[in-house]
């Protein structure tokens, strides 16, 4: 999204594995000092006016409101090429350091991540932020990746063809986590209006699963997902809504 949910790298580390081909995004969960929220929210916001003004620079800042990390704040960088983490940003890092900075307890560290194109579904990089994301994360077995994003595939192109108006973005670890870990992103704007629907709310969906991918395999598939997600803490739901000053104001 070069408009669309963003987050902020510091420092930017090189990484192996790049692909230029790849849409990349980076994220950063921030914790500021007690009593000192007010100062951090007011340096990043002026940070990110400076030098987040475009659509190549953009940045987005989400505070998380669900789950243990519950009150940190998440930059996000999204929709980069590999090629945009080679550029010297000498004199934007400088000014974190000075204006911000001063106000940070922590931070959990960078990490990159890859959207799966095939594996998303409604989704536009030309669209502004969302207000709010559920950001699911799932750990999967060693040997087990094709078991899960089988399951993925096949509800995602039965989604389409039942017009389910929900966003999804599914993302991969790159780096600065559990290797096999997956992102599944799912922004929107009003929980009274939910995530998304179908275009018929009554559709019956295992039987459309199993009349497009064959007879039982919604049952076989399901299972064998389930068993390709690591059993401790394979799963972790988190929600997060858009701080506007903190986050770039594309034109």
């Amino acid at each position: 999204m070069k408009k669309s949910l963003l987050l902020l790298l510091i420092p930017f580390f090189a990484f192996s594995q790049t692909n230029p081909d790849r849409e990349y995004w980076q994220t950063n969960k921030w914790t500021p000092k007690e009593g000192m929220n007010a100062e951090f929210e007011a340096g990043v916001a002026k940070k990110t006016d400076k030098f987040n003004s475009t659509a190549e620079t953009s940045m987005a800042t989400y505070q998380i409101i669900t789950g243990q990390d519950q009150g940190k704040y998440m930059r996000v960088m999204g929709n980069r090429e590999s090629s945009a983490f080679d550029e010297d940003n000498t004199a934007e890092l400088a000014y974190w350091g000075k204006h911000v900075m001063p106000y940070v307890e922590s931070n959990d560290g960078n990490i990159r991540w890859w959207r799966m194109k095939g594996f998303s579904q409604n989704w536009d990089n030309d669209l502004p932020p969302a207000r709010f994301v559920k950001m699911t994360t799932y750990t999967v077995k060693r040997g087990k990746m094709s078991d899960f994003l089988r399951f993925w595939r096949n509800n995602t192109k039965l989604q389409k063809e039942l017009g389910y108006s929900g966003i999804t973005g599914l993302f991969m670890l790159v780096s600065g986590g559990e290797s096999q870990q997956l992102l599944e992103v799912e922004p929107y704007n009003s929980h009274a209006e939910g995530i998304g629907k179908m275009t018929d709310p009554d559709v019956k969906y295992v039987e459309e699963y199993n009349k497009m991918h064959g007879w039982r395999t919604h049952r076989n598939d399901e299972r064998a997902a389930t068993a390709a997600i690591e059993e401790l803490w394979g799963i972790t739901v988190e929600t997060a809504e858009l701080n506007v000053e903190m986050s770039s104001k594309l034109k």
